[in-house]
């Protein structure tokens, strides 16, 4: 039996990605990606869960948490709100993946450093077959590393780890 995949789209909120967006590992194109992924996933009947990251050091203005647009989920589409940097911790996610059937999940999003890598982390830790897509998960530039450094080095924390990466381009579902 083939395990059933979904795309897991963590934290693509304009309130991440202003005054200056967290970049991809090639660039800023980070939405752009995503909407390819989330194009394929649909095309293919795969099921696109977004996470939106809600908190009160939030500002008030709904736009900014709310998913960017042009990637808005489909009606009926599941939009999972977290507290926390995992997706997993204290959401309905895991019972979303169980009603789906879901064995595998393919994440891209925000931030590398953070919400992705703490995802990436618990889903292996749960037993779930995970693929990054190496070049749709973004970070900033800190003082001692340039973001394209930072997301390296999760690269080969997650590899390690057991899961697979993937470039946007060839990802499949």
């Amino acid at each position: 039996m083939t395990s059933k995949t979904a795309l897991l789209v963590i934290d693509v909120q304009r309130v991440y990605m202003e005054p200056e967006p967290m970049v991809t590992s090639d660039g800023d194109d980070l939405v752009a990606k995503c909407k390819s992924l989330i194009d394929k996933a649909h095309v293919a009947g795969i099921p696109v869960l977004f996470v939106q990251h809600v908190s009160e050091d939030q500002p008030d203005d709904p736009d900014l948490v709310a998913v960017h647009p042009g990637l808005e989920p489909e009606s009926g589409t599941a939009t999972i709100q977290k507290t926390f940097n995992s997706a997993f911790l204290q959401t309905d996610l895991e019972g979303t993946l169980a009603d789906l059937g879901v064995e595998s999940l393919t994440v891209c999003g925000l931030a590398t450093f953070g919400c992705v890598n703490a995802t990436v982390l618990c889903a292996l830790c749960k037993g779930y077959d995970v693929t990054v897509v190496k070049d749709a998960h973004g970070a900033r530039d800190f003082p001692d590393a340039l973001a394209g450094e930072v997301i390296e080095r999760f690269h080969r924390t997650w590899e390690r780890a057991g899961a697979r990466l993937v470039r946007q381009e060839d990802a499949v579902f």
